[in-house]
């Protein structure tokens, strides 16, 4: 028999395409989510809803996990108008990674919390409402709405929420407005209990850099670090790699040369390495003419 273990379960993002072009249609994945989590029996640890594609972190059997992102597609695709639409659900296929040891879990929660705040500049990790990241470490539930189980929803208001003739509906499920809220499908004190406290979940998330960059080229994802980690990372490969105490002691050559290990290795642009490396921004666009400005 098959033992339970931990999973990175995603897609990967659409080339030209997207799923959601509303906040209200993003809330249907939610419901979608409720439902695969209620019906596969899995332990949903953490999840990310881009508009272009999906990520779980999910505990159970790997059967038992293809049967949760089996029924949130197929739920996901009734839910949605547009024949386009759901025709790219139904072609959507999963990856299903396997984490090997706590520190590797570790690390994928926060890959898929960052996600959105990595993929968006406006999106805040602990506010985005279709991800997980604002579940964990806080204690201010008091001051949120709580909903109602979706079992005291009217009969045709559960059978909107299933898409089904049926009216059956997991009480467990607590809905808002007609939305899953993620409170009750997700396991968020099962997370908490992975990291020593707040801060450390904080740490992995915001300064383990080395670690995102690994699963990001692991998945082919487009790799974006901020100003102040690319500041990190540079002063890292200054102190270790090169033994100065800064990039103002770099020679010409190595200057260079960490220029091209920030763009190659961490995918900063050229404009962060004109900032942090203090170059002219004319002569980092010659290094790399097709990352230049209006190329």
């Amino acid at each position: 028999m098959e033992s339970e273990g931990f999973f990175h379960v995603c897609t990967k993002p659409l080339e030209t395409d997207v799923y959601f072009k509303s906040e209200e249609a993003m809330n249907l994945a939610l419901n979608a989510m409720a439902i695969a989590v209620f019906s596969s029996g899995c332990r949903l640890l953490a999840f990310a809803v881009m508009s272009n594609h999906f990520h779980f972190v999910l505990e159970g059997r790997r059967e038992v996990c293809r049967i949760f992102f089996d029924a949130f597609k197929k739920h996901l695709t009734k839910c949605m108008a547009g024949d386009d639409v759901r025709k790219l659900l139904k072609a959507c296929e999963a990856q299903y990674i396997s984490i090997d040891n706590l520190k590797q879990l570790r690390d994928e929660i926060a890959y898929v919390v960052r996600n959105p705040f990595a993929a968006r500049t406006n999106a805040n990790m602990f506010a985005y409402r279709w991800c997980s990241g604002y579940l964990y470490f806080n204690d201010t539930w008091s001051l949120f709405a709580k909903g109602t189980s979706a079992s005291e929803m009217t009969i045709d208001a559960r059978r909107i929420f299933t898409r089904s003739r049926s009216s059956e509906v997991d009480p467990g499920i607590m809905v808002l407005d007609g939305t899953a809220l993620p409170v009750s499908f997700v396991d968020y004190k099962r997370t908490e209990s992975f990291f020593e406290n707040a801060r450390e979940f904080q740490h992995c998330l915001l300064k383990n850099v080395e670690s995102q960059v690994t699963i990001a080229k692991r998945m082919g994802d487009a790799l974006t670090l901020d100003d102040h980690e690319i500041w990190d990372v540079l002063s890292r490969l200054c102190r270790n790699t090169y033994k100065v105490g800064g990039p103002k002691e770099l020679s010409p050559e190595d200057k260079i040369a960490v220029a091209r290990n920030l763009k190659y290795d961490y995918g900063a642009s050229n404009a962060q390495i004109s900032r942090c490396l203090g170059m002219m921004r004319s002569a980092v666009d010659q290094i790399f003419p097709l990352s230049a400005r209006g190329k």
